[in-house]
């Protein structure tokens, strides 16, 4: 009895703890299936659960066809439960497809080494505003900037000799023409002279440019009376009648340098008194040109006035021509500068357009170098939130 007292002394909560458990239980188990899924009686239910199945009656030829009997069921003995099929249910939506995001990057070697595309009538416009800059434009090659400093040169060349030639040098020459008519032709004598040729009948035949000479001179039809009065009086000498007249004698006192009056000239007055005239020069270019003004040179020898010519000559005048000449020489040097500047314009702008254009073929339809024939791709991608990389090389022969 101790030994059993002891053993239950031991082991007596552990048995308290299962009885309790399996009275709780005990109710569940009641209204559950069993473990073997043989469904318990629900209470308020009548149905039984047969304790031998029902064997359906079978036909004649079916018995003759089984012979062997139906196996007897035990209702005491335990059923396995049946296995039911799991049949997924049909998926009605479609599963999406993972996102990629690719990012491919692609080193293009012609890009990279000989150059980028250059717009050939973006380059002809440059080049044709101003000399040598569409080859700068198109540039990657020290030829192309060479090319472009030589017209850039040409054209400040021909500016700079330009403006050296037909500017300074002109200007200079006409200021020394002009100040040596000055102090060598007077009006005065001129006119003394032509007053006293005067009265030959063919005056007006010999002095076909009086008229012009006196608008050069006097301003007419645009300023006032007493100006107009000037003017008609300058042409009065043309009429032998008028030209002992009041108003032709106005017009030579007014314009009487007294030159012909033995008077020392100062060229620096006379040249500031011809600075007014109407259009000085049409007057200087009139006084050198024409054998009728020969009278007005101070060192005129054999002036004879006839019917038919007037007699004369004169060095200074011959020297005043000469100066006069070279003038006009660096004038017209004007069109050639000119012409010059605008042909460097033309060829710089053809030559920047060649040179775009074989820039774009050299750079995309060339014949291909070694390097050009690598091709390098890669990318990064996203699927389902993972990253992965990618990279190509080929080489084309």
């Amino acid at each position: 009895m101790r030994q059993l007292s002891s053993i239950f002394s031991s082991f007596g909560p552990a048995l308290a703890c299962a009885l309790v458990l399996g009275f709780a239980a005990s109710p569940a188990l009641a209204q559950n299936d069993d473990l073997y899924g043989v469904p318990a009686n629900k209470p308020g239910t009548t149905e039984e659960t047969p304790s031998q199945p029902v064997q359906p009656v079978a036909s004649p030829k079916k018995i003759a066809a089984d012979s062997v009997p139906a196996p007897r069921v035990d209702s005491a003995a335990p059923v396995a439960p049946a296995v039911v099929p799991v049949v997924p249910a049909p998926d009605t939506v479609k599963p999406s497809r993972p996102r990629v995001i690719t990012r491919e990057t692609t080193v293009n070697p012609l890009d990279t080494r000989r150059g980028s595309y250059r717009n050939p009538k973006k380059a002809l416009f440059m080049s044709l505003i101003v000399p040598g800059l569409g080859q700068a434009y198109v540039g990657q090659s020290a030829f192309n900037y060479s090319r472009a400093a030589l017209y850039f040169g040409t054209e400040i060349t021909l500016g700079a000799l330009w403006y050296h030639y037909t500017v300074v040098k002109y200007d200079r020459e006409v200021k020394r023409y002009r100040r040596y008519a000055d102090e060598h032709w007077s009006q005065g004598a001129y006119e003394d002279a032509a007053f006293t040729g005067s009265a030959a009948e063919s005056f007006a035949d010999l002095n076909p440019y009086r008229a012009a000479y006196c608008g050069s001179v006097q301003r007419h039809g645009r300023g006032s009376a007493a100006e107009d009065a000037l003017y008609n009086g300058c042409l009065d000498i043309l009429d032998p009648d008028s030209a002992t007249g009041p108003k032709y004698q106005n017009f030579k006192s007014q314009y009487d340098d007294s030159w012909g009056f033995g008077a020392t000239p100062n060229p620096d007055s006379v040249g500031a008194r011809r600075a007014s005239y109407a259009d000085r020069v049409d007057f200087y270019s009139l006084i050198g040109r024409y054998q009728e003004f020969v009278g007005g040179w101070d060192d005129v020898t054999g002036l004879a006035y006839t019917d038919s010519s007037i007699a004369g000559a004169s060095a200074n005048r011959d020297t005043y021509a000469a100066m006069r000449g070279r003038a006009q020489d660096y004038s017209r040097m004007q069109a050639w500068f000119i012409g010059g500047i605008a042909l460097n314009h033309i060829a710089s702008a053809i030559d920047a357009a060649i040179t775009a254009r074989r820039n774009n073929k050299h750079l995309y339809e060339g014949e291909a170098r070694w390097y050009d024939r690598i091709g390098v791709d890669g990318g990064l991608a996203f699927n389902g939130g993972r990253p992965f990389t990618r990279m190509t090389a080929s080489l084309s022969f």
